[in-house]
């Protein structure tokens, strides 16, 4: 299982050379070395998305037709139109924008997108497998049809909420499995709705994400989302489909049945200004129940040597796939510990109050409400 993990990341190691030597010659206004990266998904989490889009699986040549048939209703002659894909994750669904002037494709993973360019161009990308997951001991990516044009497509490494293209420099953008992910998909909208053109067109295609989510992605609910953020629905449908299923080159691998929306809608105005969510007054603030953003872990380090330092730190992802980390002092790590989704912050001063040592109530109060200026903690129905 090492060595094949350790074989796949020195396969993807490879293909970013040339993306690595252009990154180190990037330079700020000043000429000094760029030190700031935004951060994207980890290494062991591209295979599945790498093998989906290239070994030809049903799955991929679904998702193909669904969205193809909509980008052919919207754009009957294409010619002279520009489509962007965001979050294009692995690029498998650029294949379906032929007849476009201007196909793109960007994400902030780059090692996906090293991987996606040396397919597109027609090449074979063999990847190292555990052998009790996958006999042969590695899987063999390519094209589809290795005689299609896809060469002319352009990939860009580009944050999906705030990319550098002009407004209303768009024909089209795609999206696929990106808004469930998003912890506030809005901010996705707002920036699709800039950089389309006056009557661009957004089609969007995923689950309606968990029962647990702020956010649903259903019929209704999408096209209310979509009304909201400045669009007019053209079509709205269901689709059966599979996640992820790898099964027939891995048999042991496990997959999900999904239901998925496609919705296509065209810019149609300005979209609805939402109001400001102002902060909790501080009579409002200890009867609020203060949450943690997604998969947030409180990380303790002890040093083996010499006084055993303790440090903590915590964990967490505002948007999936993307961690960030901070580490915390002690009084801070002690309220950050105590909230869990069902305390009030009066509850957890009032527990900090008669622990040991005792902070003052007052004094964790003013704490947290610290904690949500930073945007260290959200809290239930900010927002929503």
């Amino acid at each position: 299982m090492l060595d094949a993990t350790i074989a796949r990341a020195e396969t993807l190691l490879v293909l970013l050379e040339p993306a690595a030597k252009a990154l180190q010659a990037l330079t700020d206004a000043a000429g000094e070395p760029l030190g700031a990266w935004r951060s994207s998904w980890e290494f062991n989490l591209f295979f599945p998305y790498l093998a989906r889009d290239w070994t030809n699986t049903a799955e991929l040549e679904a998702m193909n037709a669904t969205i193809g048939a909509a980008l052919s209703e919207v754009f009957p002659d294409p010619s002279g139109k520009s489509v962007a894909f965001a979050g294009c994750g692995a690029g498998g669904l650029l294949d379906v924008s032929s007849g476009f002037e201007r196909v793109m494709g960007f994400d902030l993973a780059l090692p996906m997108l090293a991987a996606a360019r040396h397919l597109l161009d027609g090449n074979t990308l063999d990847l190292p497998l555990p052998r009790a997951i996958k006999e042969a001991g590695r899987l063999s990516l390519r094209k589809r049809d290795p005689a299609s044009a896809t060469s002319h497509v352009e990939l860009l490494a580009m944050d999906a909420l705030d990319t550098a293209f002009a407004d209303g420099s768009l024909d089209c953008v795609v999206t696929s499995f990106l808004t469930d992910l998003m912890p506030d998909p809005r901010r996705l909208a707002d920036e699709i709705h800039r950089i389309l053109s006056a009557d661009g067109v957004w089609i969007n295609y995923g689950p309606p994400g968990s029962l647990e989510s702020p956010w649903r992605f259903d019929q209704p609910e999408t096209t209310a989302f979509f009304e909201a953020m400045g669009f007019t629905t053209i079509r709205a449908d269901a689709h059966h489909t599979t996640y992820l299923d790898l099964s027939r080159d891995c048999p042991k691998w496990p997959f999900r049945n999904n239901v998925c929306y496609l919705t296509s809608a065209r810019k149609a105005g300005p979209r609805r200004e939402r109001p400001r969510v102002p902060p909790p007054s501080p009579a409002e603030l200890a009867e609020i129940v203060p949450q943690h953003f997604p998969f947030a872990n409180l990380i303790e380090r002890r040093s083996l040597e010499g006084d055993r330092k303790r440090t903590v730190s915590l964990r967490y992802e505002r948007m999936a796939g993307r961690p960030e980390s901070l580490e915390l002092g002690g009084d801070t790590a002690r309220i950050v510990a105590l909230v869990d989704g069902k305390r009030t912050v009066r509850e957890i001063a009032d527990l900090l109050a008669q622990a040991v040592p005792a902070k003052p109530a007052a004094d964790t109060i003013r704490a947290v409400a610290r904690y949500f200026d930073q945007d260290l903690l959200d809290w239930r129905g900010r927002g929503r």
